[in-house]
């Protein structure tokens, strides 16, 4: 799931190389943490947010049977 969600987070930004998706099981919630370049943080979540509305869909849509709530955090790196 995490290089589901780093192929996608990749492909949205001018900085590829600066994405770090990682993942942290807490029971019944996953946190995945995105780090992208500052640069890139307005084109991972979108105009009014609906990029990374549209990345949550996709990521509880895939995990469906587990019935677990996933939270995505994005974090802005250093340039």
């Amino acid at each position: 799931m995490v290089s589901i969600v780093e192929k996608f987070v990749k492909a949205l930004t001018k900085n590829p190389t600066c994405v770090n998706v990682k993942y942290e099981d807490k029971g019944k919630v996953g946190i995945f943490y995105i780090s992208v370049d500052k640069t890139d943080v307005g084109r991972v979540i979108g105009y009014q947010g609906k990029v990374i509305q549209a990345l949550d869909t996709l990521v509880t849509a895939i995990n469906a049977y587990d019935k677990k709530n996933y939270v995505l955090k994005i974090n802005e790196g250093e340039k």
